[in-house]
């Protein structure tokens, strides 16, 4: 086996590994879109790196990416865990000087990644979040809440960046910049990305987060407190969805916190379902 590197060089790691990560479009989805934000020139892609595990063959085993400060993704090929591909890239990073801050994969990879590196790094494991990446192909039929689904405006931009920074703080994904983020709802404005449930007031919100080969991603999913247990949210998702896939997308996926069983339902009685458990570590 031997580990290659592609520095600054995500046009050729997406040659080598494209077609492997599309047999799990929806688990690869984060890999995917970032190897081709990597080709962007808007995209500042210094301190990106991407790696793959091949075998004696040239055969792809595993594929890597991490895009700092965020954690490295790893994906085995297939799903077919083997702890000595895994060990290796482990091993290679850590002899090539790469400081992680943690690894985000399917489960049983991420465990047996974060096993060998932490001890390299002398450092600490702590699970920080389960994720079910999850799937729909078709919508099923249910009622919805009252209102009705459109696309954010101008208007919109004093509550929407607040409502992204409580996503942020719900998921534990840092602390959002609300400069930052409203500047970015700004630029999304008239793209078809961002849309609010309306009933009377915005009472919800989801976005189109991420596009694939054959499908797209929805996040940035938050309804405020005071609307939650009304429906809303389950109507936002459901009607995004259907836009989506009424766009030409083949499926659509997200991501779902695997121990908060309210939202799992909401996403599973829309008509996702579990494609694999994600595990995210953190080296401390």
């Amino acid at each position: 086996m031997k580990v290659q590197f592609y520095k600054n060089d995500t046009e050729s790691f997406l040659n080598d590994t494209h077609d492997i990560l599309l047999e799990h479009e929806a688990q690869n989805s984060i890999l995917i879109s970032n190897a081709y934000r990597g080709k962007d020139s808007n995209y500042n892609t210094e301190n990106w790196f991407c790696a793959t595990v091949k075998d004696d063959n040239g055969s792809v085993l595993a594929s890597a990416m991490c895009t700092p400060p965020f954690n490295i993704i790893v994906y085995e090929t297939g799903n077919k865990h083997d702890e000595s591909t895994v060990n290796i890239l482990a091993q290679e990073l850590f002899d090539a000087g790469y400081i992680l801050p943690g690894i985000t994969g399917e489960k049983v990879t991420s465990e047996i990644f974060a096993e060998y590196y932490s001890k390299l790094v002398q450092k600490n494991i702590r699970i920080h979040k389960n994720l079910n990446a999850m799937q729909l192909d078709n919508l099923s039929e249910i009622d919805f809440a009252p209102g009705y689904l459109r696309e954010i405006t101008e208007e919109d931009l004093y509550y929407t960046p607040y409502w992204e920074r409580g996503f942020i703080n719900d998921c534990q994904l840092g602390d959002g910049d609300i400069i930052f983020i409203a500047e970015k709802h700004k630029s999304m404005v008239g793209q078809n990305v961002l849309y609010v449930w309306i009933d009377k007031n915005p009472v919800s919100m989801a976005g189109n987060v991420r596009s694939m080969t054959n499908g797209a991603t929805i996040g940035r999913v938050y309804t405020p407190p005071f609307y939650r247990n009304k429906g809303y949210c389950t109507a936002c998702v459901w009607h995004l969805s259907k836009i989506m896939l009424d766009q030409g997308n083949k499926f659509v996926s997200l991501y779902a916190d695997a121990d908060n069983p309210v939202s799992n339902k909401i996403y599973q009685k829309i008509g996702f379902g579990n494609v694999c458990l994600y595990q995210e570590i953190r080296f401390e």
